[in-house]
């Protein structure tokens, strides 16, 4: 464990413009009010989209599309603009307001009930969405935004001289208010739904292209007492302990990785260094194939998706279904809201001609999960987003484009004890122990995009043959810069 994390036990538990010719930062905005416009359609001739972030902006990755497309970007309320990709460089983008709004009239002798449209969705579900084993070429956004409401330290007590009062006041006192942190991975994600698998294996498997991080490092000041608080640790406690957590009903284990340092000349030192660095790299692509698990698990077409709109319809009041275009295709739009205790309301986007859902707008309508039991409170309150589902190489629909936003607020009020333990030391006097009381109440936000810019059909002896061998881990870097895609290939 880095020295970081210790300190989150220690405090928290107390531009440019275009990647060159690889990808454009684009921005929609409103050609009179010149105001960003917010979800805007963004599709190409190719059948696949995504959609313009809160800001009105969205990257462009012009090596993972056919020069050849045409790229059509739409908002309701605003004319349709089209472009063709091999003269488009722009990085703003203007879209005329309507001056008259009336609803387009459409004639069309497929006039279906609600009932009727769900009934066909069902009947083509197994020909029109992917269920075989996939190849996708993935990239994930992850941005996350933490805001400390309250932290405060009681009853602090200390059998590490140099760990005092007075040294967590100030690490307190300096550390910011809001942190922002991101997350970037690009990686080949292989995905087994329902094929038949051995005892012990996996359904899903993942290859690392690479990753990057941003975060607060801090200023001078708090890496200074971060300095001091390592330099404390180091000296006092044995590189072969583990703190045990003790919090009334609540504990575990965290063990002191990273504070003791590598001597060159020690074969075992090097050994056991090396070992922990190939399980953080183990942990961080276990970390990330789960991630992106959850979000396929949660397609309107898998048995067990929260957005069951489809497959558990009578759970829900469906409208009456309005015609109107996506892109280039004309689709049926229903809303549907839960009838009893379901979380979700929605908004699905069918395509008239095979009855696919081709777009799922959806938010919680009640907390997610909530929690207040002994001094421990969570509360999960949003949880909302969009996805599009396209055709591939193989002409099933998939997932290609994912946008959620989740927050969160979490408190405790708890009197936490940290304890050394060493397995190889007997008795307790030669342990260090740390306690004190921490009143604690944070937000916390999270921005997640998934992009699939490819999605192929595998049989089930290549998916066996493939292996897991990631040695990624996320480099940091101050800022995110545009040219992450260039070595993707």
């Amino acid at each position: 464990m880095s020295i970081n994390k210790y300190v989150f036990v220690l405090t928290f538990l107390f531009s440019s413009s275009g990647l060159f010719s690889q990808s454009l930062n684009i921005k929609v905005l409103d050609s009179v009010s010149l105001n960003p416009i917010p979800f805007a359609s963004i599709y190409f001739s190719s059948n696949k989209g995504i959609i313009s972030d809160e800001n009105g902006e969205f990257e462009l990755i012009l090596q993972e599309l056919k020069m050849e497309d045409s790229l059509y970007i739409s908002s309701l309320g605003f004319k349709k603009l089209s472009f063709s990709l091999k003269k488009f460089k722009d990085t703003i983008v203007f879209l005329t307001p309507k001056p008259i709004e009336l609803e387009n009239v459409i004639l069309t002798n497929n006039k279906l009930s609600s009932e009727e449209i769900l009934k066909r969705v069902i009947e083509n579900l197994e020909k029109n969405y992917e269920n075989r084993i996939t190849e996708n070429k993935i990239y994930i956004s992850r941005k996350t935004k933490s805001e400390t409401e309250k932290f405060n330290i009681t009853k602090f007590k200390s059998s590490i001289q140099e760990i005092n009062r007075e040294l967590l006041d100030s690490i307190r006192d300096n550390l910011s208010k809001e942190n922002n942190s991101g997350l970037e991975t690009l990686c080949y994600y292989y995905e087994n739904h329902n094929q038949d698998l051995d005892k012990d294996s996996i359904a899903q498997k993942i290859k690392l292209v690479k990753a990057r991080e941003t975060y607060n490092k801090g200023d001078e000041l708090l890496q200074t007492l971060n300095e001091r608080l390592e330099e404390s640790l180091k000296n006092n406690l044995k590189s072969d302990s583990y703190f045990k957590i003790r919090s009334g009903i609540f504990g575990g284990d965290l063990d002191v990785d990273g504070l003791e340092e590598v001597d060159s000349t020690d074969l075992e030192s090097i050994k056991k260094f090396q070992k922990k660095e190939l399980n953080r790299k183990e942990n961080f692509a276990k970390n990330v194939r789960n991630y992106i698990s959850g979000f396929y698990s949660d397609l309107i077409f898998r048995e067990k998706s929260n957005l069951n709109f489809i497959l558990k319809s009578s759970k829900y009041n469906f409208s009456e279904p309005k015609l109107n275009y996506v892109g280039e295709q004309l689709v049926y739009i229903l809303e549907c809201k839960p009838k009893g205790r379901s979380k979700f309301a929605g908004k699905l986007y069918v395509n008239a001609d095979d009855y696919a859902v081709i777009r799922v707008d959806f938010k919680n309508v009640r907390p997610l999960f909530k929690l207040k039991l002994l001094g421990v409170s969570i509360n999960q309150y949003l949880s909302e987003g969009k996805i599009l589902l396209s055709k591939f190489n193989n002409n099933k629909y998939n997932l290609s484009y994912y946008q959620l936003r989740f927050a969160q607020r979490f408190g405790i009020d708890r009197p936490i004890k940290l304890i050394e333990k060493n397995k190889n030391v007997k008795g307790r006097r030669k342990q260090n122990e740390i306690s004190f009381r921490m009143d604690l109440a944070a937000k916390n936000e999270f921005n997640v995009e998934i992009q699939v810019f490819e999605s192929n059909a595998i049989d089930l002896k290549k998916f066996r043959n493939i292996k897991e061998d990631n040695k990624v881990l996320p480099d940091y870097v101050e800022a995110f810069n545009t040219n992450f895609w260039e070595e993707f290939e």
